[in-house]
Order: C-alpha cells, then sequence, then structure tokens
C-alpha cells in the first residue's frame, strides 16, 4: 500500500475507533450514571468530570516538550497509550471485587484510577496534532476528521443500544464493568492504529524536559501572538459553556427521575447530531476557514442553555443536549486546526498545548463550582453561566473572523500592487 494512503487510512480509523470507544466510557453518560448508583454527590460526580481537565492540565508541560523531543511520533504516541489503556483495563476488571465490598472505596478508586487515565489524554493533543500536520496534508484534515467522527458516530448508533441492552439484561456493577472493557478494548485497537503510521522523522534538537521553564514560556506565547491570544480567550469561554453538557445525565436523574434507558437515549442523540454534523463542519472548515465553524458551534451552546433554563421539561433537556453536543462537536473538529493557524509552524505542540492547559484550567475550575452549586442551589447557575459564556465565545470568535478578513483584503490588495 502507498505510504500516504496508508497513513490516510490509519488516521481516518482513529476518530472511528475512539469515537465508539468514548461512546462506551461516556463522561458526558455513562460515567455519571455509574457514580450516581455507587452513591456518589453531585460533587463527586463533578470531580470526575473535572480530572478530564485536570488531568490534561498537569501533564500538559511535560508531553509537549516530550513532542517536540520526538523524531517519529506515532511510534512513542502508541507506547503511551498502551500503558495508559492497560492500567485503567487492569481497574475496570476489579470494578465488582471492590464494589461488592466496599461501594465508598469503589468511588475513590475509579476517581484514582479515571485521574491516572486523564494523566495520559495530556498526550493527544501535542503528539495527534503533530502527527495530522506530518502526514495529511492542510486542505485535507477538516474533512478527514469530519468524515471520520461522522462514520465513527454512525457505528456508534450500535454502542448507544448495546449500552442499553447491557445495562438493562446485567446487573450492577457487571454491566459497567462490561461496557467499560469494551470501550478499553477498542482504544487498545485504536492505539495499534498509531504503531502503524509511517513518518519521516524529524529533525529535533532533543532537550531536557522543564516543567517549570514551559510554563514560563505560556505567557510569552500569548504576547507574541495577538491573534493567538485571542483564539484562546474564545476556546475558553466555549469550554466553560460546554461544561453543561457532562451535567444534563443529572439533570435528567434528578430534576425528572431519569432511569438507565435514559443514558441509552443521550448516547443515541450524541451519536445521531455527530453524524449529522462531523461532515458538515469538516467541509465548512476546509471549504471556508475552521473559524466560521466555531462562531456556528458557540451560537449552539448558548442556545442549549437558553432552551433547558425556559423550558421545565426532559423533553427540554434532551434538546439542550443535542444542541451542546453540536457545539462540543464543532469544537473538537475545529478549534485545534484554527489554533494551528495562528500558530508558528515550528512551535505547533507548544502552542496546542498552551491552548490546552489555559482551556482545561477554566473548565475544571468552573466544573468543580459547579458541582458545589448545584448541591447548593440546584441547576439555574450552571444554565446562566454557560449561556453567557457561549455567547461570549460567538462574539470573540466573530471578531477574530472580521480581523483575519481585514488581514487578507490587505494581502491580495497588496499582491495585486
Amino acid at each position: 500500500m502507498d505510504i500516504n494512503k496508508r497513513n490516510y487510512f490509519f488516521m481516518f480509523l482513529d476518530p472511528i475507533l475512539f469515537v465508539n470507544a468514548m461512546s462506551l466510557i461516556s463522561i458526558n453518560a455513562v460515567i455519571p450514571n455509574f457514580l450516581n448508583d455507587l452513591g456518589a454527590s453531585a460533587y463527586q460526580i463533578s470531580i470526575a468530570i473535572a480530572l478530564v481537565s485536570i488531568g490534561t492540565f498537569i501533564s500538559q508541560p511535560l508531553f509537549a516538550q516530550a513532542a517536540m523531543n520526538q523524531p517519529n511520533k506515532s511510534a512513542s504516541f502508541a507506547r503511551l497509550l498502551f500503558f495508559q489503556r492497560l492500567l485503567f483495563l487492569a481497574y475496570v476488571l476489579s470494578i465488582p471485587l471492590t464494589v461488592r465490598y466496599n461501594p465508598g472505596l469503589a468511588i475513590v478508586l475509579f476517581l484514582l484510577f479515571w485521574g491516572i487515565f486523564n494523566f495520559f489524554v495530556g498526550c493527544y493533543s501535542p503528539f495527534y496534532m503533530s502527527i495530522l500536520y506530518k502526514v495529511i496534508p492542510g486542505n485535507q484534515r477538516g474533512r478527514l476528521i469530519g468524515y471520520a467522527d461522522s462514520a465513527g458516530y454512525a457505528l456508534a448508533l450500535g454502542s448507544a443500544v448495546l449500552i442499553g441492552i447491557i445495562l438493562e439484561n446485567m446487573s450492577f456493577p457487571y454491566n459497567y464493568t462490561c461496557i467499560f472493557a469494551i470501550g478499553i478494548s477498542l482504544l487498545n485497537i485504536n492505539a495499534w492504529g498509531f504503531s502503524m503510521i509511517r513518518e519521516e522523522p524529524d529533525k529535533v534538537e532533543k532537550k531536557p524536559i522543564d516543567y517549570l521553564r514551559y510554563i514560563r514560556q505560556v505567557p510569552h506565547a500569548l504576547k507574541a501572538r495577538k491573534e493567538f491570544a485571542k483564539t484562546v480567550i474564545g476556546n475558553g469561554f466555549m469550554v466553560i459553556s460546554n461544561v453543561a453538557l457532562s451535567f444534563y445525565a443529572l439533570i435528567a436523574i434528578r430534576n425528572f427521575g431519569a432511569g438507565p434507558e435514559q443514558v441509552a437515549i443521550f448516547t443515541g442523540i450524541g451519536v445521531i447530531v455527530n453524524i449529522l454534523a462531523s461532515t458538515v463542519y469538516g467541509v465548512i472548515g476546509d471549504r471556508f476557514g475552521h473559524i466560521y465553524v466555531l462562531i456556528t458551534a458557540s451560537i449552539f451552546s448558548a442556545a442549549a442553555a437558553i432552551i433547558v433554563y425556559s423550558i421545565n421539561a426532559l423533553f427540554a433537556v434532551n434538546i439542550g443536549f443535542a444542541l451542546s453536543s453540536l457545539s462540543a462537536c464543532g469544537y473538537r473538529i475545529s478549534s485545534g486546526i484554527n489554533v494551528m493557524d495562528h500558530s508558528p509552524k515550528g512551535e505547533i505542540p507548544l502552542y496546542i498545548s498552551v491552548n490546552a492547559m489555559i482551556t482545561l484550567v477554566a473548565s475544571s475550575l468552573v466544573t468543580l463550582m459547579m458541582g458545589a452549586i448545584i448541591d447548593i442551589f440546584s441547576f439555574t447557575p450552571l444554565y446562566l453561566i454557560t449561556g453567557i459564556c457561549g455567547a461570549a465565545s460567538f462574539f470573540i470568535f466573530y471578531r477574530i473572523c472580521k480581523e483575519d478578513r481585514k488581514r487578507e483584503l490587505i494581502t491580495d490588495n497588496i499582491s495585486a500592487k
């Protein structure tokens, strides 16, 4: 097989496997229900949600520097992924034993191993975006991610059905053990795919990993490129607006008495929305610019908060979940590529990870705050904060879009002269 076709195939396979795996290990549907069945509080559930951001944030400086030090990034990435996923699989297989003897301990162990899992998630952005930049041409990246995501979510309809069947027909906690084990198995196949990618080694000047030196580079990166700084601010408001996505399952359970079937419904809604949106977002991003995808996604996140706040009904929660899923899908496809567009070519891992660190701090702090606030005041503050942040991200991205178009016109006029 031609090496370019081989690389395209495995890069295309990655989102398909990843989407299906994370439908089964879903922080937006499956995990909140699992912890609720264990007797966890809203604050403990918010910790699990925040660990997605906290673990990734802590490890960004390490993995960004590691990515820049590695001449062959795909092989190094695969090794990190195998370690992450085999360790979490060992925990998953222990769930029935820990739940039987001490449910409280089961909650603590889940948070511990989930935190370790998400520490290694910190390697995803710097390694993946560097590999994407190396092996896929610029005018194909958005469509590759969009088409592959769409195919993955089409297949994930089966994952949604499977979740419902397992939850209904297997007793707790064996049902969740089975769901998580299938998800981790798919993630290990995903890691194998990266080991099969072939790339030309980069010429790198290996430097010792210095955590504090990296942290000191963050303000420099923001000051050096104002367009990048504005992009990061817009991304920060966007991720805060999408914090609500992880709480919809809890809203359905606590406000409307929803049962396990609602988990499957949420999973199905997310799958259908992403099938339709991924391809459209990918095409829009490649043809017109990924900033337009982010503008559209910010509108959906603000609309979700308005609808769920205004209509006190389960169907409104489902609509809000769908709109928030549309927003998260657009952010997932276009935020990284938009950051690359506003970054120096030789320092893409650095700028990608700076964006990730700042947005992760924002989302994790707000998530933890929301967990405590929900226990005291219920869900109204969640709707207000996420709605306002969705509107703020819209205005920032719209302003960036206008400035980009103005620069393009000036450049075109200079070229014409």
